[in-house]
């Protein structure tokens, strides 16, 4: 039995998937840039640097990927396209700590749901030549969520 989540996950083509796949890294790699600019820690600065180039490595890989399977596809993402994918609102307040647990929040359930929307996609793609791909990233963002849980929210 699958989520109403799944389903969604499910019913969207291969490029267009692509395409909200990309729009999650590079969300990621903004907020962890965001993170990493705001903190005063040298030790935060570097971790969160590190994983914006990731997400940034990632949006690379799968935007070349779409153009690669789906050469001129071009979608309009719509509001619940991204939700697929991000929970709140695209840019983080980081002005505090309480922001700052917020924004780990919204970090820590973004990472989950692109991670479960990656796995979705690994499972239900007709593309084999996409599988591998979609299996990594599944993994990095629920590696990612690992990290901001185990953080403190404090610098």
């Amino acid at each position: 039995m699958t989520t109403e989540y799944e389903d969604k996950v499910r019913a969207l083509s291969p490029p267009k998937a692509l395409t909200i796949a990309a729009y999650s890294e590079l969300v990621a790699a903004y907020r962890y840039r965001t993170l990493a600019d705001k903190t005063s820690s040298d030790e935060r600065r570097a971790l969160f640097s590190k994983i914006a180039d990731e997400e940034q490595q990632h949006h690379s890989l799968v935007h070349d990927e779409l153009n690669k399977q789906f050469p001129g596809t071009d979608f309009v993402l719509t509001a619940e396209d991204k939700e697929l994918v991000i929970v709140g609102p695209r840019m983080i307040d980081v002005t505090d700590r309480a922001s700052l647990k917020h924004a780990f929040e919204l970090m820590y359930k973004s990472e989950r749901l692109t991670g479960k929307f990656y796995a979705t996609l690994h499972e239900t793609t007709p593309v084999e030549a996409l599988k591998p791909l979609l299996k990594k990233m599944a993994n990095e963002c629920l590696g990612h969520a690992e990290r901001i849980k185990h953080m403190p929210a404090g610098d």
